[in-house]
C-alpha cells in the first residue's frame, strides 16, 4: 500500500453456518476456504484471510475490519474518536486472533462493530482459487460494504469527519433518499450508506475480480440455482461496476463484479450526483434497486 492516509476494507466477519458458506464462497465466487477451530475463513489473495464466518445466535454481520496504513495514522484516528466522545479499545489478544499488528475496536453510530487495524498477515502459501478467479485487492483493499443506517447525518459525520473518508459521489435512490459513497485512497468507495424508511442493517459486501468472464461464469451458476438471486446482472452508473448480487447463507447480499473506478489522484476527484444507481440491469431478485 502506498497512500499513507488511505483506509481500505481489510477483512470482514459474519455469523452463519460454515457448512453452508463453504460451497457458496468456493463454488460460486472462487474464494479459497481455510477451516478454523470455531468456523471457517476465506482467502482472496496473499493475505491469510479476508472473510471469516463463525456460528452465532443470529446470522449476519459480526465485524468490519478497516485497514489503515501506519501506526501514526491509526493513532490520529483514535485521537479523533476520543475527541468526538466515541469509545475505543486496543486489544492485543484480538490482534493475534485477527493476524494483524494492531487492532482498535469501536462502533459506528448505527452499532456496526468496526476494527481499525494495521498490517494484515501475509501467507507463505500462494492463494489458489477453486475456480481460477483473480481478485482485485492490493492497495485498494478487499472491496466495499453498504450499510442501511437509521440516521444519515450521524453516519456521514462519523465516517467523513471522524474516520476521514471522503464522499466520492451521491446517488438518488428515490424521493428524498440518497445513497452516499465514501472512499479513501484509490478505492472509489469503501463504505456506502443510505437511510431507507423500511430497511436497516447490513445490505451487502462487494468483492471484485479482474474479468467480465469470471463474473459471467459465476452469474450462470447463480441462475442455475447455486444461490438465490439478490439483484440481476447490471452496470452501476456512478462506479461503474458490472456486477450481480447473490443472497448469502446469512441473509445479506454478496455483490460480485469487475471494472470498478480507480481514483489515481484523490486530491483532484470531483464529487458528483447521479439520478439512478444503474445504467442497465440490477432489477430483479430478492431486493430490487429502487
Amino acid at each position: 500500500m502506498t497512500n499513507p492516509e488511505s483506509i481500505t476494507l481489510g477483512y470482514i466477519g459474519f455469523h452463519g453456518d460454515p457448512d453452508q458458506w463453504k460451497p457458496f464462497c468456493e463454488n460460486v465466487f472462487g474464494l479459497q476456504s481455510v477451516p478454523t477451530a470455531d468456523g471457517i475463513r476465506f482467502r482472496a489473495d496473499e493475505r491469510q484471510w479476508r472473510i471469516g464466518v463463525t456460528p452465532g445466535e443470529t446470522d449476519g454481520l459480526d465485524y468490519v475490519g478497516l485497514e489503515v496504513e501506519s501506526n501514526a495514522h491509526l493513532d490520529q484516528i483514535v485521537a479523533r474518536l476520543a475527541q468526538a466522545g466515541i469509545p475505543t479499545e486496543e486489544n492485543k489478544a484480538l490482534a493475534q486472533e485477527r493476524q494483524v499488528c494492531r487492532v482498535v475496536t469501536t462502533a459506528a453510530p448505527d452499532g456496526t462493530r468496526l476494527e481499525l487495524f494495521t498490517a494484515g498477515q501475509i501467507s507463505c502459501t500462494p492463494f489458489a482459487s477453486p475456480t481460477g478467479a483473480r481478485f482485485v485487492t492490493g492497495e485498494i483493499g478487499l472491496g466495499h460494504i453498504l450499510v442501511l443506517v437509521p440516521n444519515i447525518d450521524e453516519a456521514l459525520a462519523f465516517y467523513v469527519d471522524v474516520l476521514g473518508l471522503r464522499r466520492s459521489d451521491v446517488v438518488a435512490m428515490g424521493p428524498g433518499i440518497d445513497a452516499h459513497f465514501l472512499g479513501s485512497g484509490k478505492r472509489h468507495h469503501v463504505v456506502a450508506i443510505c437511510s431507507l424508511p423500511d430497511l436497516s442493517g447490513f445490505d451487502h459486501l462487494f468483492i471484485e475480480v479482474d474479468s467480465i468472464e469470471t463474473v459471467g461464469i459465476a452469474w450462470d451458476k447463480v441462475l442455475a440455482g447455486a444461490a438465490p438471486v439478490g439483484r440481476s446482472l447490471g452496470q452501476h452508473a456512478n462506479d461503474p461496476v458490472v456486477s450481480f448480487y447473490a443472497e448469502s447463507p446469512s441473509g445479506f447480499l454478496m455483490e460480485y463484479g469487475c471494472g470498478s473506478t480507480i481514483i489515481d489522484n484523490p486530491d483532484t476527484w470531483v464529487e458528483s450526483r447521479w439520478e439512478s444507481a444503474y445504467l442497465w440491469g440490477g432489477t430483479f431478485g430478492s431486493r430490487a434497486v429502487r
